[in-house]
């Protein structure tokens, strides 16, 4: 129980922290937030917290000694996530961070020391993570209900136009200022979808299935240092095959959908709120999120600090899921761009969008057959080498972002 909501620190009062702010206050039980940043006092945001009586202070620093919360929400760009963490940390406050969590393995070891070291936890916001219904399926599947899990495969397709890609100046970028970011589909807007996988896959109620091998393809077609479509095999020392299929680059939207094939039964989970099990006898279960994850998510987090419960996105269990990044990118070596001859520019409003020419069919077909895309002789596709994860403790070991 929440006896007394918890205080929280903001870290930014735009974009996706404007988003969580007022989420935050919509849940006023749980959590209340006292402290925010804004570089632009004068911003909407900034305006927008004054008035609701949080105190906005124009450096991380100056809120740091203001200090007048019990725990820091970092929802700063990746390249941003490890520092200005540990920053909090050495300050004495929990963390609630963005996810990805970092860009590289070697960030993510340095930063669980950082918090080890403080003896102050960290959690990731991999919404999706904290969802009832999420954590409900994974105790089914942990107590044998739909026998073994045999493979878990995902797939994805989301509209994204040029603005997209100039948002900000870290957009779609592999480094900046010698900074790994590795901003691309499977590292940020399908981040998400990755996690579950992983997460369905694992034998552990709060664990991520553990990565030995990853077999990556990374394409991109707009004109970004990182990827835009991907397709990912992954072995896990659980004997399960993880499968993905991601584009920002298709014409039509496919919704975000995980299928977990079991002994017993296939499990489809759809855009993080509906979930469908079809047992091998006929039977079929249906159920629906009864409330938006984030929401959730900011529940659990507040209770965690009240009661000390472990957080359903702890930064000890998520190192899989950087793992995982880090060894797409080793597979793949570079970044393939597409051809010109297999893309075409579609106006969206004012916008334009680069479209693979057939993307979502070719996706389709591929997660029915289990395919990467160069098994199933997509004309752009090259097919890469098998990367082991075993005892991998620094990125990159093969990747280089300036081949192509």
């Amino acid at each position: 129980m929440i006896n007394e909501p918890v205080k929280i620190g903001v870290i930014g009062c735009g974009g996706y922290a404007f988003q969580l702010i007022k989420r935050i206050l919509s849940v006023s039980h749980a959590g209340t937030i006292t402290a925010a940043t804004s570089r632009d006092m004068n911003s909407s945001g900034a305006q927008y917290c004054r008035e609701r009586g949080i105190r906005v202070f124009q450096t991380v620093e100056e809120m740091l000694v203001f200090g007048q919360f019990e725990v820091v929400v970092n929802p700063t760009p990746i390249h941003l996530h490890a520092t200005i963490s540990k920053q909090c940390l050495t300050a004495g406050f929990p963390v609630f961070m963005e996810k990805p969590p970092v860009a590289t393995v070697q960030e993510f070891d340095d930063l669980a020391a950082a918090s080890k070291a403080a003896g102050l936890p960290v959690a990731v916001c991999f919404n999706s993570l904290y969802a009832f219904l999420v954590q409900q399926l994974k105790k089914e599947l942990l107590a044998g209900r739909f026998g073994k899990v045999l493979r878990v495969k995902s797939i994805g397709a989301w509209t994204r136009t040029d603005a997209y890609f100039t948002r900000n100046s870290w957009a779609g970028k592999v480094q900046q200022n010698g900074q790994w970011i590795l901003d691309g589909d499977i590292n940020n807007p399908f981040a998400h979808v990755l996690c579950n996988s992983l997460f369905f896959a694992g034998t552990q109620q709060n664990a991520l299935a553990e990565p030995l091998t990853v077999e990556a393809e990374l394409y991109r077609c707009n004109q970004i240092e990182s990827e835009d479509t991907s397709c990912l095999r992954i072995m896990t020392r659980e004997g399960v095959e993880l499968l993905t299929w991601f584009t920002l680059g298709s014409k039509t939207e496919i919704a975000p959908r995980t299928v977990i094939e079991t002994e017993k039964a296939v499990i489809t989970f759809e855009n993080f709120k509906t979930l469908k099990i079809e047992f091998t006898d006929g039977t079929v279960e249906e159920h629906e999120a009864y409330q938006e994850d984030r929401i959730e998510m900011i529940q659990q987090l507040c209770r965690a600090i009240r009661t000390g419960e472990q957080f359903c996105g702890d930064l000890d269990m998520i190192r899989p899921f950087t793992v995982v990044i880090n060894g797409a990118f080793d597979s793949a070596g570079t970044i393939c761009s597409i051809p010109e001859q297999y893309l075409s520019r579609v106006k969206v409003g004012t916008a334009t969008q680069i479209v693979i020419e057939g993307a979502g069919e070719t996706l389709k077909q591929a997660f029915a057959a289990n395919a990467l895309f160069s098994e199933m002789g997509a004309p752009w596709a090259r097919k890469n080498e098998k990367f082991s994860t075993e005892n991998y403790t620094r990125f990159p070991l093969r990747f280089d972002p300036k081949a192509s």
